[in-house]
């Protein structure tokens, strides 16, 4: 049976091939020319005004056999960069001269535009609201309907081009909101979604942080900044704002990709990625949120048709790649540890292998393009699903994100998958069960109220009688440190783990990986308080301190606090996933299509 994923170079558009082509084109002459010392700016070949002059004939014949290229095609192309240079070397004049800067603008999106791509003209000083409405001169776009990126970040309002690390002759990515002709009032609302995202998710950050234990009156949503199985990470007070925001923009934002609204999530995503800086590198590489932001910023510019504008495509990359190795291991070793399988994140390394060979296609690099975009066709075909069984386990009740998942998880093996599934659900159930009787004895203990010491009644029982004896130290095994180093964690913090978690592997191998493998010596298990050796002679009274009443009280919310604040809870959970492993089902569709589409272009360039 032929491989209905084979690839057809006629079923993609002249125009589309003919764009890479000459882009291809004009890469392999600007690499000749360069070793050739050809200086197309310069004479014989342009004039002191810029104008062409002469290319010799003999050139233009050398180069055509040594890139097997037609003479007609060699001599316009050349002339493409001989102007290309032209105004290159014009602008930097003129630039050195009058700091007047050239840049280049590229559109994507919707919208009656009188041009795709252009060239402005301003000083670095302006600022980037000034910058908008020149925009929206040259596009005849309306400026609050434009978002300008450059150098992989939204362009701000109020602060200077110079500021933004923009330059002379730099590229700008204009993202055109979307109109809708039948709806005015849907302009409006698309203008200002990511501007709302930001606000709410700001609003409920604040909320989430007013109360680290979640149960401040305000909060009664049940927020929370769970692991991959769906279980609450405990994140540091100081943290817990800005990775709140970070992670709310960053569900927005995948929820947009997966409506196929690139510009839109492109924006959401950079405003995530804004705010997942601000968070420590230990929490970025305990979890694979960040790695996945960066794989979605990059397929965003893709789908945009616009890779080559994003400046750190492969540095964004390099750093997704060591942060899924990290978290999963270098081979998925810690990953089927901790799972059962990796059969659903194998989707991730489709996505992350297509988009190192589309950066490496577009760099000249063809033969890593060739080595990643194979990498990616093998974990496409390990997960490629059976429709009949698909179909099957839908007619059971399942969903189709459940039923995907579980076939990728268990190899198309039906009975698996509905034993996978249902024990995921269990699994979820579980955690649910847990973490509501974690909130009910919250509230128990915030009844309660705390010791002249500050401990709280309800965690530590032991004030009110006689303490129980400390726990002995447990004895680490070879067999307990061996199972923790083959899944590539250091000796001496697997040891640490193992001894704050006595002995409990799973336990360790938890806290290994939500602190990015490294641990403070002396570490804590998951946070509980060490005892000191004054606890059992302390004489602490037992009676609820005045302080849980007044000091930890919060002022009572307005009735308009309350609205905004259950406005902006419910537009973020329209658009959070219905179960934690959502962002891994992905159809493969879209991969499976670039993946055949750049195939094709590196089959039919290599003949160059």
């Amino acid at each position: 049976m032929q491989d209905k994923r084979q690839w057809d170079a006629s079923v993609y558009t002249s125009e589309k091939m003919s764009s890479i082509h000459t882009e291809e084109v004009q890469r392999q002459l600007r690499e000749v020319l360069n070793r050739d010392k050809v200086k197309l700016w310069e004479s014989p070949y342009s004039r002191e005004d810029g104008t062409a002059d002469q290319i010799p004939e003999n050139l233009i014949l050398k180069y055509s056999d040594e890139l097997r290229l037609s003479k007609d095609v060699v001599a316009s192309n050349m002339e493409e960069l001989r102007l290309h240079a032209v105004r290159k070397l014009a602008s930097r004049r003129k630039f050195q001269t009058s700091g007047v800067a050239t840049l280049k603008v590229k559109l994507a999106g919707k919208g009656n535009l009188k041009s795709s791509s252009f060239e402005v003209e301003t000083t670095l000083q302006m600022l980037g609201k000034d910058f908008k409405k020149l925009l929206s001169e040259k596009c005849g776009l309306a400026a609050d309907h434009l978002k300008p990126i450059a150098v992989g970040r939204v362009i701000k309002d109020d602060v200077p081009l110079s500021s933004q690390h923009i330059g002379n002759n730099a590229q700008v990515l204009v993202i055109c909101l979307s109109e809708s002709e039948a709806e005015a009032q849907r302009k409006e609302e698309q203008m200002s979604k990511v501007r709302r995202a930001r606000e709410g998710a700001e609003l409920l950050a604040n909320t989430f942080s007013a109360d680290d234990d979640m149960e401040h009156d305000g909060n009664q949503y049940g927020l929370q900044i769970a692991d991959q199985t769906g279980r609450a990470l405990q994140i540091p007070r100081e943290e817990k704002r800005a990775l709140t925001v970070a992670m709310a923009l960053n569900e927005r934002g995948k929820a947009a990709l997966k409506r196929k609204q690139h510009g839109e999530a492109l924006l959401l995503l950079l405003e995530a990625d804004r705010e997942f800086q601000q968070c420590r590198s230990e929490i970025l590489q305990a979890v694979d949120n960040y790695a996945i932001l960066c794989l979605d910023i990059v397929w965003c510019y893709l789908c945009l048709k616009n890779v080559t504008a994003l400046p750190d495509a492969e540095t964004r990359l390099q750093k997704c790649e060591e942060l899924f190795h990290k978290s999963y291991g270098s081979n998925l070793e810690r990953l089927t540890t901790v799972k059962g399988s990796s059969g659903q994140e194998k989707a991730l390394f489709v996505r992350l292998h297509l988009l190192q060979g589309v950066v490496f296609f577009h760099q000249g690099r063809r033969n890593q393009a060739v080595a990643e975009l194979a990498k990616a066709d093998a974990f496409l075909r390990q997960l490629q699903v059976d429709e009949s069984k698909l179909t099957e386990l839908m007619t059971m009740g399942f969903s189709g994100a459940e039923a995907r998942l579980g076939l990728r998880a268990c190899s198309n093996n039906v009975q698996a998958a509905v034993t996978h599934i249902m024990q995921k659900q269990e699994e979820r159930r579980e955690i649910k069960k847990k973490e509501q009787e974690e909130r009910r004895q919250k509230k128990l203990a915030k009844k309660l109220g705390k010791t002249a010491n500050g401990d709280v009644l309800q965690d530590r029982p032991e004030l009110l009688t006689l303490p129980d004896p400390d726990p002995g130290p447990v004895s680490i095994t070879d067999e307990m440190l061996a199972q923790l180093v083959s899944l590539g964690f250091d000796p001496e913090m697997s040891r640490r783990a193992l001894q704050s978690c006595q002995g409990m592997a799973q336990r360790a191998i938890d806290m290994l990986l939500q602190s990015g493998g490294i641990l403070p010596e002396g570490s804590p298990a998951n946070g509980s308080a060490s005892t000191s050796s004054s606890s059992s002679t302390s004489s602490s009274s037992a009676t609820p301190s005045s302080s849980s009443s007044s000091s930890d009280a919060s002022p009572a919310k307005s009735p308009e606090e309350l609205r905004r604040e259950r406005e902006a809870y419910e537009e973020l959970a329209s658009d959070l996933a219905d179960h934690e492993e959502d962002y891994l089902d992905l159809t493969l569709e879209e991969e499976s299509t670039f993946l055949q589409e750049y195939r094709a272009l590196l089959e039919s360039t290599l003949s160059f």
